[in-house]
């Protein structure tokens, strides 16, 4: 019998795809970085490489406890800088669409993978990475031109 740590939350055949999407947050961490935000670029860095360590072999363990950790902090960062900066209205009318688009996909993500027979729960989760990586260029560039 398996134990918690090494129980599958979900397999390769569908964690690999969100591997590679976990690696979209390099693009914002690298234009953060070319544009001298560190701090944020380290965050985004961090938050990509954990993330993708984690769903390389996706059990309930370390690597998910400090998954969930970095995600948070991150959303929380980026969510509240997105709020005092964004103030091009472009950004505006695309970045509160995406705000909530990106919510419904996590939370579609989270309830689809719990069903048994629906093999489209990471579909998802890849397009929140996806808007989270659109989200994260938007307040970075609304930060670097405030």
């Amino acid at each position: 019998m398996l134990s918690n740590k090494e129980k599958f939350i979900a397999p390769l055949h569908y964690t690999k795809y969100l591997v590679l999407s976990s690696l979209f947050f390099l693009i914002p961490a690298i234009y953060a970085y070319k544009n001298k935000l560190y701090g944020y670029s380290i965050l985004l860095l961090f938050t990509s490489l954990i993330s993708a360590n984690y769903w390389r072999r996706a059990t309930y363990s370390w690597r998910r406890d400090i998954d969930l950790l970095f995600a948070k902090i991150s959303f929380i960062t980026f969510v509240s800088n997105g709020i005092m900066y964004v103030r091009y209205i472009p950004f505006i009318i695309i970045g509160y669409p995406c705000l909530i688009i990106l919510v419904y996909c996590f939370y579609l993500s989270n309830k689809l993978s719990k069903l048994k027979n629906n093999d489209n729960w990471y579909k998802y989760h890849m397009l929140f990475h996806f808007i989270m990586m659109i989200e994260q260029l938007i307040i970075l560039n609304s930060i670097i031109h405030k």
